[in-house]
């Protein structure tokens, strides 16, 4: 799965490229995440205020809002992003 993440004013926007069912099972599978739900091995969600996920013509868009005076360890996303795209086998 090939994705990329972006600092924003907020935190980040992660973008991520898959098709056909794929991309409906990345949205169920992040959708867990915003949902604080997922199997992802990190520490992270406690930095987090919001996650918003979306659908695109390329395949997935997550904006990831932070809390005030936090800071995302970004490597920790990225082992969250593979883990999810085993989870999917994309």
């Amino acid at each position: 799965m090939d994705h990329a993440i972006h600092q924003t004013a907020q935190g980040l926007r992660i973008t991520a490229s898959v098709t056909g069912e794929k991309q409906g099972e990345l949205l169920q599978e992040l959708g867990k995440c915003a949902g604080g739900t997922c199997s992802c091995p990190t520490p992270q969600y406690d930095k987090l205020q919001s996650i918003e996920v979306s659908a695109t013509a390329a395949g997935v868009a997550v904006d990831v809002k932070v809390k005030p005076g936090e800071t995302i360890d970004v490597a920790d996303i990225e082992r969250c992003l593979e883990h999810t795209g085993r989870q999917i086998g994309a």
